[in-house]
């Protein structure tokens, strides 16, 4: 029979028993653990520097009990860092001694003068603005209280006056009613609510000194964006249009503009136009329809209100975007794509379909008196990033991440010349250049290391560094990953990152982690995949190339090849496991059906099947299923025959590997009801199967507490341990 228990704070259907961590043989004396993993810190989101070029601000993750690590907008505490020059001095937390949660703030940015620093401050339940005065030290809290969390940074339109988006309160998910009645018609349903409510927020104006605060828009807005005017007295707010595109499918935006020196209702500016941006002398920049990049005057009516627009650039010009404007104003740069380059291990979808392919970016820099462009990286085989101007702007600052290796090279260009030259490179990822006296600060990684801000010479390139955020992991050897290629079953040439345990010669077991394109996390800092590499573990990562129709075989193709290639080589012992969470569970839980090549699997919220994850009672999912990540390409009703071949469940009596599955009882995005559907027809079926339920856990698994994140791991090496260490001999 089986039953229910409680084991380390989780719930769990039970085929085994609570053990403790194994000793494993040949592992390091220090390998890497979960709790090295939930006691990292690295930098989350931009570093925002004082004008004055001498004070950083920033923020770093909670590693406390209530986790966020892997949230894509994390709360962590405001810190602030005095500069001199490269030197840096020590960093202070800010927010503490107020009777306020200093652990839950966010989004630091200093005022034009760089006399104040405004940040979001977490109180008792809910979330304030605050404002931090560089001369005094002090921290004040300003503004109304919010439930919910913050999710874009403030803007100040003054060195006294802030612009904030206040989100809506936080969707109650799970509320149970005695009667609930749903009609086909409503635009929302409850199981829409939670992710719709996401995106709703409003938007408030506040005077940093008397405390004054006016509201522009009510919390309940679909507000995408804002930005405030260079001189500060305008603001522009984009919502979803109404109007939809029926060619291009996209979200049109319609865009309002308030003056915010007078308590007049807003303007629209465009009904069906896409983002606007402000130019350096307060016009507004806008894509038509047409595609053309139109100019705007700040005081004129949009062409939505039937104002008259002035074309900035048309014809093949129309492609560029600005993304940095030069100090004067008279040229800006732009990434623009080559559609005649594609990546050639991702599918090209269908029209609207959903793909992860980034598109191949070069440098343009752009007149913007005549619109004549020029291409300064026209010669390098690689994506472009984040270009910043220098002060005098006669040069350029930009990264590169190679189409081939992903090393990426830190450029100056200098305009006059024509001169690129080289300030940093190797096998280490860089995070977006901020301009700062004497050069650049930014944020360096490795494979091996999280992680830090270091300061680079704009001439010379020499670095220094700025933080040591995590000294606690100097005694770790960490296994580099190589970057290894192979043919899957359709001929076509895909990568796969292989870390090998370090130190390790012969013996060594595999674990093969499903995504999609993993290659270009190469140089980035993979704590998940150095817990298991430094306990002797080696981990595959192959690239899919996942085909419209054909998500599941996709998978096959593509992950038996590489795990072939490897388990022919020397240092392998043969045995083999399979491991994936959320889109990469559903390949797990299908690979599995198809193949009997792997000693065991593991999966973290898992779909088994396409059907219930298609009507699970939300449109998101339906989306997603048929356009989105699946690549369906239609319903159920149109492509029946789809779901059937490509959903595991239908297959689950090929089973012949053991399968730990674990799953979130509080996970709205692959809901439980799915894992415990796969769970009990493996019983069914006399398969051999493991669930393990967190009553609290959400999708990640991590983000609820520090005892699911150590105990999900545990039970993932006791897993390893005894299908691919124990003398049990192999099944195969």
């Amino acid at each position: 029979m089986i039953t229910k228990k409680r084991c380390g704070g989780v719930s769990f259907l039970l085929v085994g028993v609570c053990t403790a961590v194994p000793t494993l043989a040949g592992a390091q004396a220090r390998p890497f653990t979960a709790e090295d993993m939930l006691a990292v810190v690295q930098i989350s989101g931009r570093v925002s520097v004082a004008a004055s070029g001498d004070m950083i601000a920033y923020m770093l993750p909670d590693v406390s009990e209530e986790l966020n690590i892997l949230e894509r907008l994390p709360l962590g505490s405001v810190h602030v860092q005095t500069l001199d020059g490269p030197s840096a001095g020590p960093a202070r937390r800010l927010g503490e001694g107020l009777g306020s949660d200093s652990q839950r703030s966010s989004f630091p940015v200093f005022s034009p003068d760089g006399s104040r620093l405004a940040f979001f401050l977490g109180e008792a339940g809910s979330t304030r603005l605050a404002v931090w005065r560089a001369d005094t030290g002090g921290t004040r809290a300003i503004g109304a209280p919010f439930r919910g969390k913050a999710t874009m940074p403030p803007q100040w339109a003054s060195d006294t006056r802030v612009v904030y988006a206040r989100p809506a309160a936080p969707v109650e998910v799970g509320e149970r009613t005695r009667v609930r009645v749903l009609q086909s018609t409503d635009e929302v349903l409850p199981g829409d609510a939670f992710f719709a409510n996401r995106s709703r927020a409003g938007l408030a104006v506040v005077d940093v000194v008397t405390g004054a605060e006016r509201t522009l828009l009510d919390d309940q807005s679909p507000l995408r964006r804002f930005a405030v005017s260079p001189n500060g007295d305008q603001v522009i707010a984009e919502l979803p249009s109404p109007a939809t595109d029926d060619l291009a499918g996209r979200e049109l935006i319609e865009t309002l503009l308030w003056h915010l020196d007078a308590d007049a209702s807003p303007r629209k500016l465009t009904g069906r136009g896409q983002r606007m941006s402000w130019l350096p002398d307060g016009r507004l920049l806008w894509r038509s329809n047409g595609g053309n990049l139109v100019t705007l005057g700040a005081g004129a009516r949009g062409p939505a209100e039937g104002g008259r627009a002035v074309p900035f650039m048309s014809g093949r010009a129309a492609r560029f975007t600005p993304v940095a404007w030069s100090p004067d104003g008279g040229s800006f740069v732009s990434l623009v794509a080559d559609p005649s380059i594609t990546d050639p291990e991702i599918e090209t979808p269908q029209p609207g379909m959903y793909s992860i392919a980034r598109p191949f970016m070069d440098l343009y820099v752009v007149s913007s008196e005549d619109g004549r462009a020029r291409n300064l990286t026209a010669d390098l085989d690689a994506q472009v990033r984040d270009p910043v101007w220098s002060a005098d702007g006669t040069s350029l600052f930009f990264r590169t991440v190679d189409n081939r290796t992903y090393d990426e090279t830190l450029f100056r260009y200098e305009l006059t010349e024509g001169r690129r030259s080289e300030l940093a490179s190797g096998e280490e990822a860089y995070g977006a250049p901020m301009l700062v006296p004497g050069g650049l600060l930014l944020t360096i990684q490795s494979a091996t290391s999280p992680s830090d801000l270091w300061h680079i010479d704009g001439i010379t390139g020499r670095r220094t560094r700025v933080t040591e955020l995590n000294p606690q992991l100097s005694d770790i050897a960490f296994s580099t990953p190589e970057l290894l290629h192979f043919d899957n079953a359709d001929g076509e040439r895909l990568g796969a990152l292989l870390y090998r345990p370090p130190g390790a010669t012969s013996d060594v077991p595999v674990i093969t982690y499903v995504y999609e394109k993993l290659t270009p996390g190469i140089h980035r800092f993979s704590p998940r995949h150095q817990i298991f590499a430094t306990h002797g573990y080696a981990v595959l990562m192959p690239n899919v190339k996942v085909k419209v129709g054909e998500t599941g075989t996709s998978f096959v193709k593509s992950v038996v090849p590489a795990v072939d290639m490897v388990r022919g080589m020397a240092f392998t012992n043969g045995r083999v496991c399979l491991w994936g969470g959320s889109f990469g569970a559903y390949a797990t839980s299908f690979v599995i059906t198809q193949t009997n090549i792997f000693d065991c699997a593991v999966s973290r919220a898992t779909p088994p099947e396409l059907f219930r994850n298609w009507a699970s009672g939300r449109d998101r999912d339906s989306d997603n299923i048929e356009f989105g990540q699946a690549r369906m390409g239609g319903s159920p009703f149109e492509v029946m025959e789809r779901y059937l071949s490509q959903s595991a469940f239908f297959h689950l009596d090929n089973v012949e590997t053991p399968v730990l599955l674990t799953h979130g009882v509080k996970d709205y995005t692959i809901l439980v009801g799915e894992g415990e559907m796969m769970f009990y027809a493996l019983r069914r079926l006399g398969k051999e199967a493991t669930l393990v339920l967190y009553e609290e856990g959400d999708h990640s698994l991590y983000r609820h507490s520090r005892a699911d994140a150590l105990d999900v791991h545990q039970r993932m090496l006791d897993w390893f341990e005894k299908y691919l260490r124990w003398s049990t001999g192999s099944r195969r």
